[in-house]
């Protein structure tokens, strides 16, 4: 949409606004010819409400001014020189001057260390405010990161506060972007610091609103630290506080809140911001990956994602994306041009839902080499590698299955009393019996997971509702909350939690299926009391318990794999990796479930034999080999197996095969 169209645009959805919402339809249909055009408006009045259109309208006759005034704001004189004293620092220079106030270099003389002075802006000076930037500041100050600029203090010098920052010597990124396009690799180690800084900060329940390469501070080393954690959301805190009383209802619109012919300006920058950010709406740490997304393509391309630098014309652009999603498109290799795609992904569920994840995602990265230094590798050796691999895929894959049927055939030996050299086997048996014992707990998972996108696209919809949305998110908050105070974001007490749970669930399914599990599990039933084989019938109660045991073990696999994929996401955004323990813990009891699930298969579902009438008498043909037959006899008493010649003339194969548990007459 071009500008003059955007203007035709404008004044029809302010004059459809006017209309009753039965007519607002036929109103665009008449005043748009352009089909196009006319499609867009109509986007925009279906998928936001009349307040948040009327804002967007209000605001951009408003906006310049306001941003005019913050500005002015910030670079009001300040009566601070050279050599002057604030608190027990003194300054030594000018550093500049930015929407949220003054940056001065100080020495610290009681350490004799450089510090950044950031004298906030007025608006921030009000003294019941001040605590709540405190507050703020010590929230920032408990992030240690060697890619995070640390805070030391806050004080008081003439009414206004002051945060005390590590000095960084070096220069911000945004000239290093703006000197020219930089390597791929550094790009990456840059991305890679960026992104377990944020992790860092985020673990402490920290997002910074304002990531943009201004705010990152390239060292003479090449590393990266992120200036400004905290002050960001303690200014946002303060304009909401100095601007809104309590019982007023506020429109929140890109970049500012709108109250009556008032726009309170909030701390941020519209080219850097979220979507979730510009519109308003209530943001997290995935908000600062989106942030960050838009510097890694600037840094790669030298320009942002987005050509407009107008914030109302950004947001436009934002929506026009929520309507036709589109990828990022970077000179960057394929690998890395996936990455920065999610990031920018405008719904913030399709984007990485870590730091940490992303971190892991560049780390599985190979950084290629100049163009000039990497061979040129033909379409058919490119072809022929990828042959390998999935050939070696197929193999490894193979030979699992091969050793789960395995496994599975040992267990169905010992129970069955199928000794040597009457079980023997091929291994093609075992790779069928592997692939047949995953086949059902596949459907399961399957099913778990259509039930899972059901739910979340269910909760999608009634997110539609401005209520239910609210309730939502007040349930998020309040259980991001109390993860956070449980300390469930650190890999050690997640896993220690999930071994609690995971120990009781397993307990309450043993005692539950107690009777079945021993039914299989039985070494022998050649000496057992033919009783304790009942619950393994092919009908009744033995075959309910059977599937209700498998689903639930699948259930418990899904937590336990779950659980064991967040804690290495944890470990992964943590510089020293802790919750080892906790992960070995928490993978043990994944593969004891797995061993519970999958063990029995051939005792529950493959326990059919080939039916022998031996001297009148009903038994089973259990193994063979060279002319004698391992014999099963179900109504004997114990010992009920035994060995026969084939040639024995009271020996009768009826051609029939039915479950050696079976009650006689239960099957045909």
């Amino acid at each position: 949409m071009d500008a003059e169209a955007w203007r035709h645009a404008k004044g029809v959805l302010a004059e459809a606004l006017l209309c009753p919402p039965n007519e607002r339809e036929a109103f665009v249909n008449a005043r748009c010819i352009d089909p196009s055009l006319r499609r867009e408006v109509q986007a925009y009045l279906t998928q936001y409400d009349e307040s948040f259109l009327e804002s967007v309208l209000t605001v951009s006759g408003t906006f310049d001014s306001a941003s005019s005034a913050a500005a002015a704001e910030a670079r009001e004189a300040l009566d601070i020189n050279i050599g002057d004293r604030v608190g027990p620092y003194i300054v030594l220079d000018r550093l500049g001057v930015g929407g949220m106030g003054h940056v001065f270099l100080g020495n610290d003389t009681r350490l004799q260390r450089k510090v950044a002075l950031k004298c906030l802006t007025a608006s921030a000076s009000a003294a019941e405010l001040r605590s709540r930037i405190l507050h703020e500041a010590r929230a920032a100050a408990r992030i240690t990161h060697p890619n995070i600029a640390i805070v030391h203090d806050v004080i008081d010098h003439d009414s206004r506060p002051f945060l005390v920052m590590e000095y960084v010597e070096g220069e911000n990124l945004a000239v290093v972007i703006k000197r020219g396009q930089l390597p791929l690799d550094t790009i990456l180690t840059m991305t890679r610091q960026l992104a377990s800084a944020l992790s860092a900060a985020h673990a402490k329940g920290i997002v910074h609103r304002d990531l943009k390469p201004a705010n990152i501070q390239v060292t003479p080393d090449g590393s990266v630290k992120i200036l400004d954690f905290g002050v960001a959301h303690a200014m946002s805190v303060v304009v909401t506080e100095t601007t809104t009383p309590p019982a007023q209802l506020t429109v929140h619109v890109p970049h500012a809140t709108v109250q009556g012919d008032r726009v309170a300006m909030h701390p941020g920058t519209p080219a850097y911001m979220s979507p979730e950010q510009m519109f308003g709406r209530k943001i997290d740490q995935r908000s600062d990956l989106y942030s960050l997304g838009v510097i890694v393509y600037e840094m790669a391309t030298g320009h942002r994602p987005y050509a407009v630098d107008d914030p109302l014309e950004l947001v436009l652009t934002l929506s026009r994306n929520f309507l036709h999603p589109g990828a990022a498109v970077t000179p960057l290799p394929t690998q890395v041009g996936d990455i920065v795609a999610k990031m920018l992904s405008v719904s913030p569920d399709d984007r990485y839902q870590t730091a940490a994840a992303l971190e892991a995602a560049i780390a599985g990265l190979s950084v290629p080499g100049p163009a000039s230094a990497r061979p040129v590798a033909s379409s058919a050796a490119s072809k022929a590698r990828v042959v390998l691999r999935i050939a070696g895929v197929t193999l490894l894959a193979a030979a699992g299955v091969t050793a789960l049927g395995y496994m599975e055939t040992t267990a169905f030996n010992l129970t069955l009393g199928r000794t040597p050299p009457f079980d023997r086997e091929s291994p093609s048996a075992w790779l069928l019996s592997g692939m047949q014992s995953l086949f059902l707990p596949a459907l399961y998972l399957i099913a778990i997971f259509i039930a899972l996108w059901a739910v979340r696209f269910t909760v999608r919809v009634l997110s539609l509702s401005r209520g239910i949305d609210q309730l939502l998110t007040d349930g998020v908050t309040r259980t991001t909350r109390l993860s956070l105070r449980l300390g469930l974001n650190d890999p050690a007490a997640f896993g220690q939690a999930v071994a609690g749970v995971g120990i009781v669930a397993l307990a309450a399914l043993v005692t539950r299926f107690w009777p079945f599990m021993r039914a299989w599990g039985t070494l022998s039933i050649s000496t057992r009391p033919a009783g304790q084989f009942v619950l393994l019938q092919s009908t009744g109660q033995g075959r309910i318990d059977a599937q209700w045991f498998k689903f639930l073990l699948v259930v418990l696999i899904f937590g336990f794999g779950a659980a064991v994929a967040r804690i290495q996401r944890l470990r992964t955004g943590q510089s020293i990796r802790l919750g080892g323990p906790a992960l070995a813990v928490v993978s043990t009891m994944l593969i004891v479930t797995l061993v519970l699930c999958l063990l029995p298969y051939r005792i529950l579902l493959k326990n059919a034999m080939p039916r022998l009438d031996v001297a009148g008498e009903r038994c089973f043909a259990l193994g063979e080999a060279a002319d004698e037959l391992l014999i099963h006899c179900p109504d004997r008493t114990p010992p009920r197996n035994r060995i026969v010649k084939s040639t024995d003339p009271s020996v009768h194969r009826l051609g029939v095969i039915e479950s050696i548990f079976d009650a006689p007459g239960k099957t045909p």
